[in-house]
This record gives C-alpha cells, sequence and structure tokens, in this order.
C-alpha cells in the first residue's frame, strides 16, 4: 500500500521523462555531431569524449545505462499502484531509492568528468542529472514516510 499516492506519481512521470531524455541521448550518440545543445557544441565534445561510454572508451553509451534505470523505475512505480502488500511495497521502493541513488552516484561521476577532464558541458546530460537528482529526493522522502510493515507472528 503506497503511503503517499503523489510521491509515487511524481517519481513515474519523472522517470518517464528520463526514459525519453536518456533514450534520445542513447540514439544521438550515435550522431554526435548532429546533437543539438547550443552555439558551444558541448553536447557533440561530451558525446565524442571517451568519458560518453562506460567502461570509457570501450563499453556502451552511458544513456543506455540511464535509460535502463528510468525504465526500472518507471516499472517499479506502475507497479507500486497495482500492489497491494505493504512489505512488497516497501521493497519495490527500497529498489527505487538504490536505482535513483546509484544513477546520482553516477551522474555526479560524469559531471566530474565534463568539468574537469573534458572542460564541455552537455546540456541534455545536466538535465539528465537533475531528473535523477529529484527521482532519488522523492524516492528518499516517500521512504522515510512509507510505515514499516508489521511482522505477524505465527
Amino acid at each position: 500500500m503506497i503511503s503517499n499516492p503523489l510521491f509515487n506519481r511524481v517519481m513515474f512521470v519523472v522517470s518517464f521523462i528520463g526514459i525519453f531524455l536518456a533514450g534520445y541521448l542513447w540514439y544521438m550518440h550515435a550522431y554526435p555531431e548532429d546533437i543539438p545543445c547550443g552555439g558551444d557544441g558541448g553536447c557533440a565534445a561530451v558525446a565524442m569524449s571517451k568519458w560518453s561510454q562506460f567502461p570509457p572508451g570501450i563499453g556502451p553509451p552511458v544513456a543506455a545505462f540511464g535509460t535502463m534505470g528510468y525504465l526500472i523505475i518507471c516499472g517499479l512505480a506502475f507497479y507500486r499502484t497495482l500492489n497491494e502488500n505493504a512489505a512488497l511495497d516497501r521493497k519495490m521502493l527500497l529498489l527505487i531509492v538504490a536505482t535513483a541513488g546509484l544513477g546520482t552516484l553516477f551522474s555526479l561521476y560524469l559531471t566530474g568528468m565534463e568539468a574537469f577532464v573534458i572542460k564541455h558541458w552537455c546540456k541534455w546530460c545536466l538535465g539528465s542529472q537533475g531528473l535523477i537528482a529529484l527521482l532519488l529526493a522523492v524516492s528518499l522522502l516517500e521512504w522515510r514516510r512509507s510505515p514499516v510493515p508489521v511482522q505477524q507472528v505465527q
């Protein structure tokens, strides 16, 4: 049972937006020179750097990981609306907190690479960082507010 349906709706909508943002970046990774980012070209510089892949230079685009993370959060938030079991709801909420936490930490790492190594900023990437940080904040608030299920003694 969801303790605050509004928080869950926010998590669902924000993660749904994140799917499209990260998915767009994943798609655009194949054509980094065409990423619309304004006149500074920061997005293309970031997308063409080795830091746009994980592991750096050899792995899939980091936007693929972001898309998967947002999909997980969106799916869990949706499934929470169908669930009536308080213990299961708490576990799903913990998975949302963990996914958003890992995503936020990874985004901070990538932002550090933009600031100190690449020396260019990708506005789309910063937008995604804002979304995942918002998801972490809302999921933590929901975690604090959600009741801990009482174990029944048999």
